[in-house]
Parts: C-alpha cells; structure tokens; sequence
C-alpha cells in the first residue's frame, strides 16, 4: 500500500514548517508539541486503523482516478452508488470509538462536482487541475489537508461586497503566474496536522462578489499561510485513567489567516465564477449531512455502551428499569439518524460529475432529527451513572499510595469489577458528559456541517408542499 502509515506520517511532519501559534506563542514543531499531540495521534492512527483486517477491505479502495489504493473516507470521490453505503458504514462504525471519522472524502467530491459546474458553464479546464492535485495526493503518501470553507462573515445582515471591511477570504491580485489571495477561515479542523490548505467557497455570491468566489490548493506552509489553533479539549499531560478518549483522539480547530498568499495557476480551481459558488452548499447538504447522519449514529453507540458499562460497574447494569429505558432511547436515536443515512444514499442521483448525492430531504430531516437528541443523551449519561461523574477522586489521588486503600474501600461497586475499573468506567463518562470535550460534542452536533435552521432551510426549499395541498383539497373536495 502506497499510503502512510501512522508513523510515517508522524515523520513526514518535519519536512514541513508552517506558521502555527496555540494559546499565543509559535509552534516550533507540530509533531513534539503537546498541545498538539491529540491531533497528531488521531490522524496518525487513522493510517493504522483503516489498515486491520476487520475493516481494511471496506476502509481501503483502489482509486479509479490515479489507480492507488487509498483511504476511502479521505481521499476517495464517491462516484459509485455503494460508496455512499459503504462510507455510512465505516462512519457509524468509526465514530463509535474515536468521535471524528474525518470525511475528506465528502469535501473533494462535492468540490468536484462544483468544479465540474464552472467548467460547463465557462468552458474552463479547473476539473483536470483538480483531477491532477488529487493524483499527487495519492501518489505521495496521502497526505492530509486542511478544508477551508466557512468565512467569517462578519456583519451577517451583509454580503461580502458590503461588508466595511470584510474579512472573507478574495482575491486581491491577478497577476502572471497566478493569483493573490487574502483573509481568513474559520474551524479548519485538524489544521495544524495537514501537509496541504484547500480552499472553497461557503455561500451563495452575487457578481458584485465575483472577487471572493475562489477555489485553490496551496501547501500548509505557504507563505502568508498562519494558523492560530484552539488546544484539543483533551488533556496535555500524560494520563491513563482521565480523559480516556480525548486524551488520544480528537484535536485542535484553528482559525487560518491568507495574508497575501500567492497561489499559483495550476493550483486554481476556482477565479471569480460567482454563479457556481452556491452549488458547493447544495451539495455540501447533501453529501456532507449523510455523513453526520451516520456520525450522530456512532455517536449515540458510544453513549449507550458507556451507559450500559456504569450502569453495570455500578451493580445495577439492565435490569432496572429507568436505565433500560434510557439506554434504549439512545439505541433508538442512533438507528433513526442511520436509518436516514441509508435511506439518503438509496435515493440518491448521480451528479453530471459522476458524483453521487444523497437525497437532501431525507438527511436534512434525520440530521435536524438526531442532533436534537444529544441533550437528552448526555442528561442520561448523568442519570444512569450518578453524581461520581462530577465528585470522584482525580487520578492523581488514585495513584498515590498512601489515598487509595481509602478510596478502593469507599469506591467498590459490583464486585466484577475492581474499584479501579469502575473509575475507569466512570471516567469515560466523565470525559463524554462532563468535560471540555462535551462541549467539543455539542458543538460538532449542532453546529458542524451546517447549524440546524440550515436543516430547515433545505427541507422548505425542496420539499413539494404543494402536491400535499392539491391532495388535501381533493380529499376535502374543495374544487378551487
């Protein structure tokens, strides 16, 4: 297999030096850094994970585009109609166990299919640039990149034209050779861990915007290229008992700022074709939401695992009543947000690309749908383990000699399992429904592929109500 493995991917870091600061200072060495490490781990492990047998044969695929094997769920373009079913699969499957699956794979399929609208509308040739960046991703290790789609905005009553004195990220120069870009984009996951910056477009644009509807690729240290990451909700210390899962997975957002970068021609997917810019959005609502469809799914397994675990560390586990109910709540939850993203990869129509795209009503409604549960979830979580979640010991007091005999006798739960293991059952609660990254959680729920009225907005814009109208008036006989 010609894709990194984690840790040649680790190694390959150093051959990069972008200018990255988190909580103020730069960042020296992205690899090292231990506000860092989270991100590094999680895209590192990601190379191994899709490599074990259990998955390596749905989670792999031979690219019909360069003809490398690589990573389904990061660099494939879904251009079959079972690549929808089979990314569900693997999404639900992997989110389960490390909350973010990573979906470039969604976001160069729908830039794709936008691409290919600019080139049938202009008679441009973006789409063999574009083909031509993928080929060299494949051929070099698969290497990660940053998605750059959501502008700032700014005065949101505004479009970017009028904005004071935007902040968007536009073209300032055209010049030989290329273009000059400048601004800025927001919740770059994973940013500081990319060898690469792709750049979309995130609304619609009038012709008055036509400077601020750009496409391009440009390396992670371009000059110019600065990115101010947040820490991971995770902890930076090293622990084995807190933090079970953010302390390994997950990672830093960042806002990246384009200070008159140059990007040359042959990396310009997009120049100033305002009318396509919104294609990318309907596609992103469709492609993109099937994904977190089946994302919220996993979701919802990890909750109901880590639920049925305190609950039986705790010496109740199934048999009561209030915590079966709970727990089955949450199973049910996650069946329904798969259910849509299946039933969205079943009626989905294939784009002039050759991309396929889900049917947006139905994962806009089963989006809206499970993303409003996670409240109730967490409010579960809580429940079903009890007020330990908030008041144990830390591991600090675990490890030290002299404080544990005292808290291995408070502490003992069902006698299965050691003290030791119920706190670690306990902690994993902690770390999902009582910490920084529950609000990590809330806000890839909520917000992350598009905030919950962007459901409705779809659903409204498509959805045939008046077919049900003429219906109703038929039934109710009413002839007018």
């Amino acid at each position: 297999m010609s894709f990194f493995t984690g840790e040649q991917y680790r190694e390959s870091l150093k051959e990069r030096t972008p200018e990255i600061y988190i909580m103020g200072e730069r960042v020296e060495n992205v690899a090292a850094h231990p506000l860092l490490r989270q991100t590094v781990n999680h895209i590192a492990s990601g190379y191994d994970l899709i490599r074990e047998p259990e998955i390596q044969n749905r989670a792999i695929v031979r690219s019909p585009i360069s003809g490398e094997d690589i990573p389904r769920l990061a660099f494939h373009i879904q251009q079959e109609k079972e690549d929808l079913f089979i990314k569900a699969e693997l999404t639900r499957e992997i989110s389960s166990q490390r909350i973010c699956t990573g979906c470039g794979s969604n976001m160069l399929s729908i830039t794709w299919a936008m691409i290919h609208d600019i080139d049938a509308a202009h008679g441009t040739d973006y789409l063999k640039r574009f083909e031509d960046f993928i080929i060299k991703l494949h051929k070099t290790g698969c290497p990660p990149f940053a998605w750059c789609m959501m502008d700032p905005k700014g005065d949101r009553r505004f479009p970017p034209s009028q904005q004071p004195e935007s902040s968007d990220l536009r073209i300032v120069e055209r010049k030989s050779g290329g273009i000059v870009v400048n601004g800025a984009k927001l919740h770059t996951t994973f940013g500081p861990g990319a060898h690469y910056i792709i750049a979309v477009p995130c609304r619609a644009l009038g012709k008055a915007d036509k400077d601020f509807a750009v496409s391009f690729a440009i390396p992670i240290d371009a000059k110019g290229v600065k990115m101010i990451a947040r820490p991971s909700p995770g902890p930076s210390r090293d622990v084995s008992m807190e933090s079970p899962l953010s302390s390994r997975f997950l990672g830093v957002e960042a806002l990246t700022i384009f200070d008159n970068v140059f990007v040359p021609e042959e990396n310009i997917f997009m120049c100033g074709e305002w009318e396509q810019a919104v294609n990318l959005s309907f596609y992103f609502a469709s492609l993109h939401r099937q994904s977190k469809c089946a994302c919220s799914a996993g979701h919802c397994d990890l909750f109901a695992g880590a639920a049925a675990l305190a609950a039986d560390v705790n010496g109740l586990g199934m048999n009561v009543a209030h915590i079966r109910d709970k727990i089955t709540e949450i199973i049910m939850d996650g069946e329904t947000g798969y259910g849509c993203a299946l039933g969205g990869a079943a009626n989905a129509q294939q784009h002039p690309s050759g991309v396929w795209l889900p049917d947006p009503l139905i994962v806009n409604s089963g989006l809206k749908t499970i993303r409003s549960t996670i409240g109730k979830h967490l409010e579960h979580l809580h429940d079903i383990a009890g007020g330990l979640v908030v008041t144990m010991p830390t591991e600090e007091d675990w490890n030290n000699p002299a404080l544990r005999p005292y808290i291995d006798k408070a502490l003992r739960g069902n006698a299965q399992y050691s003290t030791e293991e119920r706190l670690r059952a306990l902690n994993l609660v902690q770390d999902l429904a009582a910490s920084r990254t529950t609000g990590t959680l809330l806000g890839f729920t909520i917000n992350a592929a598009g905030s919950p009225v962007t459901n409705q907005v779809v659903v409204r814009r498509l959805y045939d109500l008046e077919k049900r109208i003429k219906h109703a008036k038929q039934i109710a006989s009413i002839f007018k």
